[in-house]
């Protein structure tokens, strides 16, 4: 179970920090700040189920999308993804971008993030470009159905094939 200042950084230089973990809040939410570097690898398209995401720019620009409709956000800017909604987010500039970030109810988010590092290791991915990411965050993200889910019927046949040909290679 993650912990306050738990640092999970990615093949492909994002990093995800727990801020105030669920475990401190009685599950009502978890807080992490994310530091995305230009280019990094956005999350497929999802919906949170049964929890409100909120961001908050803390510095640099951030683009995220909320049923359709992007936003630019700079710092001190935020937007509030609502039960249900499909979004993603990303960053679209030469800068690296730090965004604090809360899920309301935490569920199991950070056991997410930390799950997928873990997955990342295992199979000796050292880079965001390396195939194998998809099918492991395909893999990652289907496994916590009840805190995030593939949003639309496209992601979801896309998601199953890529967990698919990851166990059939021994990836996941």
């Amino acid at each position: 179970m993650a912990a306050a200042g738990d640092r999970f950084e990615m093949p492909d230089g994002s990093v995800y920090l727990v801020v105030t973990p669920s475990a401190e809040t009685g599950g009502e939410y978890v807080e992490m700040e994310f530091i995305l570097p230009p280019g990094c690898v956005a999350p497929p398209p999802h919906v949170h189920p049964s929890q409100v995401e909120e961001y908050e720019v803390v510095s640099g620009r951030f683009e995220v999308v909320v049923d359709g409709e992007w936003s630019k956000l700079g710092p001190g800017e935020s937007a509030s993804v609502p039960v249900g909604a499909l979004h993603t987010f990303r960053n679209a500039t030469d800068e690296a971008v730090h965004v604090r970030n809360w899920h309301r109810p935490a569920m199991r988010f950070e056991e997410f993030i930390e799950g997928t590092r873990a997955a990342l290791d295992v199979a000796g991915v050292t880079g965001g470009r390396d195939p194998r990411v998809p099918m492991i965050l395909s893999t990652s993200m289907l496994a916590y159905p009840e805190t995030l889910a593939p949003g639309r019927r496209r992601e979801r046949i896309a998601m199953r094939a890529l967990a698919t040909i990851g166990r059939l290679l021994r990836v996941t």
